[in-house]
């Protein structure tokens, strides 16, 4: 079998249930941290921006060594997570960067499939997106470690790697329902987040470092919505011009997340499956 902390028992592992309990309220306290940076110091001029980045940044080094004592707390070592920087965490690093990749170039390959269209300019230009990238660094670093971390690690030694996927996804679904409300746009949202969860759990499964799913979250999400402008936010470096009008009786947007996320996670689990054979 292959030795990944993910897929093996850990002999060590003595699990706390009051550790869920603490993680859960850390993660709370961090994002709320997070959000009233944005709201303290907002607006992208140097100085508010370099406030707000630096607060997400201690947030996020926080958050990292109370995961870290909390796994320690569960028998379990910090290096479970795969964060100690090395050739070979910055290898995996850019596999995760070459499945964000993949997934929003598939996602632009099945949009002009559909329906064809071209890119013109868009608002977003030089330090702008460089100041974008650094902020998705951030914000994704957190979640990744929010749901794809401590609690996954856990799940993983109590119930299996293929369950532990699975309830985790829910609620990084649900988490993003803070950014669109109780609407059909949240439902979309919650469906597609929900689907991508797997691509990012699959990936940090598959290497046995979260780098991997940071790598793939955060490039995915630059290209989506600060180059490509696939998100339709119009804010990005490139506006994608759609050539002909959208239907209207179903959600290509939601059907092409689906099937983006069932296509590229599918190889992903089959690879999960083949090294662990045996």
């Amino acid at each position: 079998m292959l030795k990944n902390n993910y897929l093996s028992k850990q002999s060590n592992f003595k699990f706390k249930p009051s550790s869920i309990i603490i993680f859960i309220v850390a993660g709370i306290i961090a994002w709320v941290l997070n959000v009233a940076g944005e709201i303290t110091f907002p607006g992208q001029n140097t100085i508010p921006y370099l406030a707000r980045t630096t607060i997400w940044l201690l947030v996020l080094v926080s958050f990292v060594a109370v995961s870290i004592r909390l796994l320690k707390q569960n028998g379990l070592t910090g290096d479970i997570l795969g964060l100690k920087l090395s050739g070979k965490t910055f290898l995996k690093l850019l596999a995760g960067i070459f499945i964000g990749i993949v997934t929003i170039t598939l996602i632009g390959l099945l949009s002009y499939t559909i329906i064809p269209y071209h890119f013109i300019s868009g608002p977003l230009r030089g330090i702008e997106v460089l100041k974008e990238c650094y902020r998705y660094f951030l914000d994704n670093s957190l979640e990744e470690l929010m749901f794809r971390g401590f609690l996954l690690v856990v799940l993983c030694q109590l119930i299996g790697w293929r369950k532990a996927v699975c309830i985790m996804a829910l609620p990084f679904g649900l988490f993003h329902l803070v950014f669109t409300g109780l609407n059909m746009a949240g439902l979309q949202m919650l469906i597609s987040t929900t689907a991508f969860a797997f691509i990012f759990s699959y990936a940090l499964i598959l290497t046995g470092s979260i780098w991997t799913a940071i790598g793939a979250h955060i490039s995915s999400n630059i290209l989506l919505h600060a180059i490509l402008g696939l998100d339709g936010a119009n804010k990005a470096m490139f506006i994608p011009v759609f050539e002909a009008k959208w239907p209207v009786n179903y959600n290509l947007g939601l059907t092409i997340s689906l099937l983006t996320a069932i296509i590229v996670s599918t190889p992903l689990f089959l690879l999960i499956k083949y090294r662990n054979r045996g």
